[in-house]
């Protein structure tokens, strides 16, 4: 019978063939090389993704020291998100931000710009004069700044496993409103003219303590007074100017306007201070 054997008899004087031997200390050192490679492919894969910073991360005061009144604002930019939060120094969420159906399908919120009620502040309209307001709630300055204490806020967003993540800081330096030296209060531009918009230098805080400040430029809007319409002028300039010229044709006839020169501190904290004027055909050219 024939029978198949896998291992055929090796004849007695052939010779087996030298068999490798890996020494132990290599063997180890290689086994340790190896697990320490690995780990390191595996601490690399769970290392999380650091998040992506805001194009634009602010907050900070408005102030209108024309009314005595202050709110907080809020501005942000992203490559949009689907939720967002905003937290203060101490880690409380102030405000959150969802996206849903039409705004999540197109990508998101990408920028946005938030403001608070701006109630009339007790001891601005006692150190300002200010006549007492029959819309806005009227509170004390600590209220307000506990409210808001000052410090790093910070303000988180996500998208589809992409996060945004970013602060922004909030001082108490609030500066004064500037003095508008020009226009005088109702005063009528003729046709043929433009407008000389000048103002004093903000050097202080609106109130002593809360000082010093350093001011980085100003924002200058003259707006129909009805608010209807877009702004005839939206424009900043440096600290070191204190006059806008408005040419004649951003004018319209027979209209009240209002305007307003806001002084800007480094910390973003603005204090805008108003006055109005009129172009001819204006009867009698009142504060609306």
């Amino acid at each position: 019978m024939f029978r198949y054997n896998p291992k055929p008899d090796r004849p007695r004087n052939e010779s087996r063939a030298p068999s490798a031997k890996v020494p132990l200390w290599l063997a180890t050192g290689l086994l340790a090389a190896g697990l320490t490679f690995v780990t390191a492919v595996q601490e690399t894969r769970a290392q999380p993704v650091p998040p992506e910073r805001f194009k634009v991360a602010n907050i900070h005061f408005e102030t209108n020291a024309s009314g005595c009144d202050m709110g907080i604002q809020i501005i942000f930019d992203t490559e949009g998100i689907y939720r967002g939060s905003f937290r203060d120094p101490d880690g409380r969420e102030i405000y959150s931000i969802q996206s849903a159906n039409g705004m999540r399908a197109i990508g998101g919120q990408t920028e946005g710009f938030l403001e608070g009620v701006e109630p009339q502040i007790t001891e601005l309209r006692d150190a300002l004069g200010c006549e007492p307001s029959d819309e806005e709630e009227e509170i004390l300055l600590e209220d307000l700044f506990a409210a808001f204490p000052a410090g790093d806020y910070t303000l988180r967003g996500t998208r589809e496993g992409v996060v945004f993540e970013d602060q922004a800081t909030l001082t108490h330096f609030i500066p004064a409103g500037a003095e508008i030296l020009a226009p005088e209060e109702g005063t009528v531009v003729p046709d043929d003219a433009g407008l000389l918009i000048e103002w004093e230098p903000v050097t202080e805080a609106i109130l002593p303590e809360l000082g010093p400040v350093n001011i980085v430029g100003y924002h200058v809007i003259v707006v129909e007074a009805d608010g209807e319409a877009l702004p005839q002028l939206d424009v900043d300039v440096p600290a070191s100017e204190t006059t806008v010229r408005v040419p004649r044709q951003y004018l319209k006839p027979n209209t009240v306007y209002q305007l307003e020169v806001l002084a800007t501190e480094e910390s973003g904290n603005q204090t805008i201070s108003e006055r109005f004027f009129c172009t001819a055909g204006v009867a009698d050219c009142v504060e609306p």
